[in-house]
């Protein structure tokens, strides 16, 4: 009996239009995210891998210490091969952060600083059609399987059949689902045929574990709207009402709730501007800068008589003792810079999580963060990355001031040639699965107990509703 049950609903869904339309439409938009994915990707790994030629060039180009000292090196973001899928926030923040003697390190020049019009419209990945267009369609798939069912009469004649109400409610829930994943299964079937022809996709296989447990966050996330229409749809009377309610709680889930958790944590958690930051950092640098000319000139003044006496001596001292001073001031910037930005991130910090755990009430929430934690294109990877770039400037420091010193020529006053053969480099290990898993289970198991707690609640209605 529940065979037929199932047979029967997944029968008069497929065969129905708003069918037809969902599974055209879900093709359509997800072959094309996935496509313009494959293709942006291609082009972000050329223009990386152009970025980190040039920047190599430029660095060798430079006429001494000095002047690289001045420029500093560029640290280029390498594009995440899941960008495809989930975009995430990629295209927002910068993809190159300069590191130099000076300035703490920043990412700039994101795509839409380029180009302010992808701001616009924002980006349409897999991610935003599952979160958008397919938890509408769960709502169209449910939001009249109860009472549309008692409008038209057909559920007061199948229980007068003598059909168990469980094994009813059990039949259209299990075959109303599937009839919803066919749109989708099929389309992801094929995205992955391209994500496996494309030329510039390689996939590794934590790669594929990462792609497997987004989309199961897509099932369970569409899951969530599914029993949330089951459990209006009988809790109502007229299928109007029912729809109107699901638009509603929809609205607030996808839409209102995030944006509304950002602005409370705004409010509870305020953080200083970053351009109050920016300025204490240098405020602090002219001070230094102005307190160590100060410091050189009083040293120098104070060994003229040994100068004079000692003159391949005095450069021998001048030189190792211009490399200390300057490994110093930079030693106490960097310092400085640190105390200022640990307790902006400690703020920040603060913030950020507030507001994650206030959004997360939303399942679009969840399914936001953990995508994007998954696919490593979120904001725990563009922190991940930002404190590996300031961990490398202290590295890079030490090496150009060592240089600096080291190639002084105080008869002639001019630089060696620089080589930057033995310069340190910047490493960024990816992160490991379990790491990415763990921070994502909250929200895994966040969409399991909704989908738990609206099932339960359908189920008892239903058991309940009176079908006249």
């Amino acid at each position: 009996m529940l065979r037929d049950i199932i047979r029967k609903e997944i029968l008069d869904n497929i065969t129905s239009p708003k069918f037809v339309f969902t599974f055209l439409l879900c093709t359509i938009l997800i072959l094309v995210s996935v496509y313009t994915g494959v293709t942006n990707y291609g082009a972000e790994r050329k223009e990386y891998t152009a970025a980190l030629a040039l920047n190599k060039k430029n660095l060798e180009s430079q006429p001494n210490y000095n002047s690289l000292a001045g420029i500093g090196v560029k640290v280029n973001k390498p594009p995440q091969v899941l960008g495809t899928v989930v975009n995430g926030i990629e295209e927002a923040v910068g993809r190159v952060a300069p590191v130099n003697i000076a300035a703490d390190p920043n990412l700039i020049d994101s795509k839409y600083s380029s180009n302010p019009v992808f701001a616009v419209f924002g980006p349409l990945d897999l991610m935003f059609i599952v979160k958008i267009v397919l938890s509408l369609f769960a709502i169209l798939f449910t939001y009249d399987a109860i009472v549309g069912e008692k409008e038209r009469g057909t559920l007061k004649l199948a229980l007068s059949n003598d059909v168990p109400r469980d094994r009813l409610i059990l039949g259209k829930a299990i075959g109303g689902y599937i009839s919803l994943l066919i749109p989708l299964l099929i389309p992801l079937l094929l995205s992955l045929l391209i994500l496996l022809i494309a030329p510039n996709i390689h996939l590794a296989g934590q790669d594929w574990l990462r792609l497997l447990l987004i989309f199961l966050m897509f099932f369970l996330y569409l899951s969530v709207f599914f029993s949330l229409g089951l459990f209006v749809s009988a809790r109502t009377s007229r299928s109007s009402t029912s729809f109107l309610v699901l638009l509603f709680a929809w609205v607030v889930i996808v839409m209102v709730i995030p944006k509304l958790a950002v602005i409370v944590a705004s409010q509870a958690r305020p953080i200083p501007s970053v351009h109050e930051v920016t300025a204490k950092k240098d405020a602090f640098l002219q001070q230094i800068q102005q307190e160590g000319q100060k410091t050189a000139r009083e040293w120098i003044q104070q060994q003229q008589t040994e100068a004079a006496k000692d003159p391949k001596g005095f450069q021998d001292r001048l030189r190792k003792y211009i490399e200390d001073l300057q490994q110093d001031l930079t030693s106490q910037i960097d310092a400085n810079n640190a105390a200022i930005e640990r307790d902006y991130q400690l703020k920040k910090g603060a913030q950020q999580t507030l507001a994650v755990n206030l959004s997360r009430v939303s399942p679009a929430s969840a399914l936001t963060f953990g995508s994007m934690t998954l696919a490593r294109t979120g904001v725990d990877e563009f922190d991940r990355f930002l404190a590996s770039v300031r961990s490398y400037k202290p590295v890079y420091t030490k090496w150009i001031n060592s240089k600096f010193g080291e190639s002084i020529n105080f008869q002639t006053g001019e630089m060696a040639t620089i080589s930057i053969d033995d310069m340190p480099q910047h490493v960024l290990e990816p992160e490991r699965l379990s790491r990415s898993l763990l921070r994502t289970l909250p929200d895994f198991g966040l969409m399991a107990v909704m989908i738990l707690v609206f099932f339960v609640g359908a189920y008892a209605s239903f058991l309940r509703y009176d079908v006249r």
